[in-house]
């Protein structure tokens, strides 16, 4: 019923807009330019925008597959729809994941199941690696991820259909429509996602003494059903003035893939549902070097365990956000603005009237000094009503080497401070929170350089970034008199990534290929706990050692590509070491047009050398696997 809801909603929705549309493009209008964004203020940083080959490439997939395909970052998942992050060595509570500049990382358990968050909703995004809590707040220690969708004008109708089916019982439908003239644009997207994960797989938790082998087994309990809907609408009310209102409603049921022991021999079974809701709308007024953006939004997180209505866990959000940008303030361009968030949660294990409200209040400034010289400094003050401020400042430095018209070498520099808010459930979990947490806190510096050659018929890319990151006051919890969250770590971060891609064009062929790796080096520093026996060692759930090769070649309306994933020896939550694992995956697909219409068919293989691995300690993985993908486009 709530697929149909959606459905229906969305329709009305989209009639009458179009309705409207008709009626008041008629009137021509100035094209208004959109490009106020705080990214520019990030000088000296790592960011890597996937462009839209590599997103359609993943439409059918979750931002957990497209990251761990596409870039060095390791992603803990299980194959029952649990996804968590782990960038640069950090935990999955230091990256923050944006949605149109909002922050969506759950507030009580501080982070987001990337696993729940399909690609097939976004045509932007933007991985921003190390530091950068001066633009973005609270979570962005280790990095953040940035969830859009571009508008563009005056392209009429336009409707897309994608439907996916895979091994397992894996099935992904979805519907784009959409319409855009000279005043007006809207578009609806509707998804939905079910996996059987029926899969085979050797147990190696169960061993057969008799034939001296382990266990032949077969997946159970590990079930998904994903389904959602986001629209968006822009209305230009003026040549200078642009109205906006984001809609996106997703709900998630999933069971909880148990460990290997327990789906052989049985057990207690569980499963878990969770529903959000995003509204986002406000405007966007531009008039010479001034801009003015206002942001109002509205986000409800709720959590059902095993359909218990005795146990929910939710909470809403109420946020306004005031932004200024002048382009040209002293020949460099520059932010003010304000961010607001009333929050309420209601838990079963917390206290009554628990409610807070946070002001962030940031300025940011950036300046070419020399011709091949730019600098940006941002300031950003923290302040959590009944709890403790924070300031995070930043700096950055770009410096061209060379910038001929096909030939480029840039460093970077970039300082920065960070933090991370302690989650509702730290604090206020009853009785096991500790309302006086302190907030973590982390140091970064960023050096990278990146050189990039283009010809007439080829390209070519190299990027190499090292960093030095310490984190301080690192909450866990321990297991004292009941389990408790503690400050009590300092870890120092260090790493270097590479990256390198090379693109060839002959005649009706174009060959992309590349290589990313990741070297980190997590480290317990030191502890709070005098009986901490995991000082000096890698974190748990860190590989050293991360990397991906690909290639793709387009031959007329051909294309076949290849991707080749290695992850390294990682620690799980007891010490154990799990193995490193190399994955391999294959996809061939052709193209079709029909008119004004596009036929798109892709076929891919998975794991194409059937390794079994555990990503998770205890929890079996998929082996070989395929999927047929058709999208109509008109």
């Amino acid at each position: 019923m709530q697929v149909i809801k959606f459905i229906f909603i969305g329709f009305v929705f989209f009639i009458n807009v179009l309705a409207y549309g008709q009626s008041i493009d008629t009137i021509p209008i100035q094209e208004v330019q959109i490009k106020a964004n705080k990214q520019q203020f990030l000088i000296g940083s790592k960011i890597q925008t996937i462009d839209s080959v590599r997103l359609s490439s993943v439409s059918g997939e979750s931002l957990a597959d497209m990251l761990t395909k596409q870039l060095p970052i390791y992603v803990r998942q299980d194959a029952g729809g649990l996804a968590t992050i782990r960038f640069r060595g950090t935990s999955p509570d230091h990256t923050a994941i944006m949605f149109s500049g909002i922050n969506i990382n759950s507030l009580t358990l501080g982070h987001s199941n990337i696993s729940n968050i399909p690609m097939f909703l976004f045509d932007d995004v933007k991985v921003q690696f190390g530091s950068s809590s001066s633009l973005y707040g609270t979570d962005a220690i280790g990095g953040s991820i940035h969830l859009s969708n571009n508008p563009i004008w005056n392209r009429g109708f336009n409707i897309g259909v994608q439907q996916d089916i895979s091994s397992f019982g894996s099935y992904f439908t979805g519907l784009k429509l959409g319409y855009s003239g000279n005043k007006l644009q809207y578009s609806i997207k509707l998804f939905q996602q079910k996996i059987e994960n029926d899969f085979p797989f050797l147990n190696t938790a169960v061993y057969d003494f008799d034939n001296e082998e382990y266990r032949q087994d077969t997946q159970q309990n590990a079930a998904i059903l994903i389904y959602g809907v986001l629209q968006e609408l822009y209305l230009k009310l003026s040549n200078n003035l642009v109205f906006y209102v984001k809609l996106w409603n997703e709900d998630n049921w999933r069971q909880i893939q148990p460990n290997m022991s327990t789906n052989y021999y049985g057990g207690d079974f569980a499963e878990i549902e969770d529903n959000h809701l995003r509204l986002l709308s406000g405007f966007k007024y531009y008039t010479g070097s001034h801009k003015i953006t206002t942001d109002f939004g509205y986000i409800y997180d709720y959590q059902l365990y095993n359909d218990n209505s005795d146990e929910v866990i939710s909470t809403k959000s109420f946020i306004s956000n005031t932004n200024y940008f002048n382009n040209n303030l002293f020949k460099g361009n520059f932010n003010i603005g304000i961010n607001y968030k009333h929050i309420t949660p209601n838990v079963h294990a917390y206290q009554e009237g628990i409610k807070e409200d946070r002001i962030d209040i940031f300025a940011s400034y950036k300046k070419q000094i020399i011709s091949n010289l730019s600098v940006a400094l941002n300031l950003r003050e923290a302040i959590v009503i009944d709890y403790k401020n924070q300031f995070s400042p930043s700096l950055g430095i770009n410096y061209k080497l060379i910038n001929s018209y096909n030939q480029k070498i840039n460093f970077k520099l970039a300082i920065s401070k960070s933090y991370k808010i302690p989650t509702f459930n730290d604090r206020f979990w009853y009785p096991n929170g500790d309302p006086n947490l302190l907030p973590e806190k982390g140091i970064s510096y960023e050096f990278g350089t990146i050189y990039s050659l283009v010809k007439t018929s080829s390209s070519f890319q190299f990027g190499l970034t090292a960093y030095i990151m310490e984190v301080d006051d690192w909450i866990q919890w321990v297991n004292l008199d009941i389990w408790r969250p503690k400050n009590i770590k300092k870890v120092n971060n260090r790493g270097l990534e590479f990256n390198l891609q090379h693109t060839l064009k002959l005649s009706v062929i174009k060959l992309n290929s590349g290589v990313n790796y990741s070297l980190t080096k997590a480290i317990e520093a030191d502890s709070h706990d005098s009986t901490s026996t995991t000082t000096n060692k890698q974190l748990i759930y860190t590989p050293e050692h991360t990397g991906n090769a690909f290639a793709t070649l387009n031959y007329k309306k051909w294309n076949i590509s290849t991707v080749v994933l290695y992850t390294g020896e990682r620690f799980s939550e007891s010490y154990k070491v799990l193995e490193g694992y190399l994955l391999w995956d294959a996809s061939l697909g052709r193209n079709f047009q029909l008119k004004k219409s596009i036929l798109s068919v892709n076929l891919k293989a998975n794991n194409i050398l059937n390794r079994a691995y555990q990503n998770w300690e205890w929890r079996a993985m998929p082996g070989r696997n395929y999927s047929i993908s058709i999208k109509y486009q008109l």
